[in-house]
């Protein structure tokens, strides 16, 4: 079983790939979803065990593939910690620049970028939370209903269909046919959340 891990964890990892990145001499933006993006900029998110990240539309370069599978081994996550599954999940409806927020360049503390990562706005994060809940398995949607409750309380949602017309802006058939997203969101929004105040994306850097 692959070891799960921290942000801090994480970005280190990125600072890896950015110092690989500025040695082959070149330039790496992602977009980062999912629990890693959480994990990244909120505090209501502590572990996951991969990055979802957009695809990158050409074949990995060495420098990458090589960077991934070094980090990889000497944590002992797994092979498949960064990779683009993900893309196949995401809305075409969504842009880059309206529905995507700038999280921060990597080496940190350096004056030479080899990475940029960007993260999805609660809006769109919490669309992705929502479409997913149709295919989550039981532990896999526990989290994801976790996830969900925070971002509603983060966006200052308090109705069902407030968070049903969310989810349409991204995903219109998803919200068509809504009535598991429907049952769910009237138990999130009955109950309380763990944390009183979500943040996200986080403030304290």
């Amino acid at each position: 079983m692959s070891a799960a891990f921290d942000r801090d964890a994480l970005l280190d990892a990125f600072d890896q790939i950015g110092r690989a990145a500025v040695e082959a001499g070149t330039k790496l933006q992602i977009a980062v979803y999912g629990g890693s993006a959480l994990m990244l900029a909120s505090n209501f998110r502590l572990a996951t065990e991969d990055v979802d990240i957009r695809e990158l539309g050409t074949d990995w370069p060495e420098w990458l593939s090589q960077a991934v599978t070094e980090i990889a081994a000497k944590n002992g996550w797994s092979a498949t910690w960064f990779n683009d599954a993900v893309t196949f999940h995401l809305s075409p409806l969504a842009s880059h620049d309206r529905d995507h927020l700038a999280y921060g360049t990597f080496p940190r503390r350096s004056e030479h970028v080899g990475l940029s990562v960007f993260i999805p706005t609660a809006r769109y994060m919490l669309a992705l939370k929502l479409k997913s809940l149709r295919i989550s398995d039981f532990d896999k949607g526990a989290q994801d209903m976790s996830d969900a409750a925070h971002l509603l309380k983060v966006l200052g949602l308090t109705d069902v269909e407030q968070a049903i017309g969310v989810l349409a802006e991204f995903f219109p058939r998803s919200a068509a046919d809504a009535d598991k997203q429907r049952f769910v969101l009237k138990r999130l929004l009955a109950g309380d959340t763990a944390i009183d105040a979500p943040q996200y994306p986080r403030t304290d850097g």
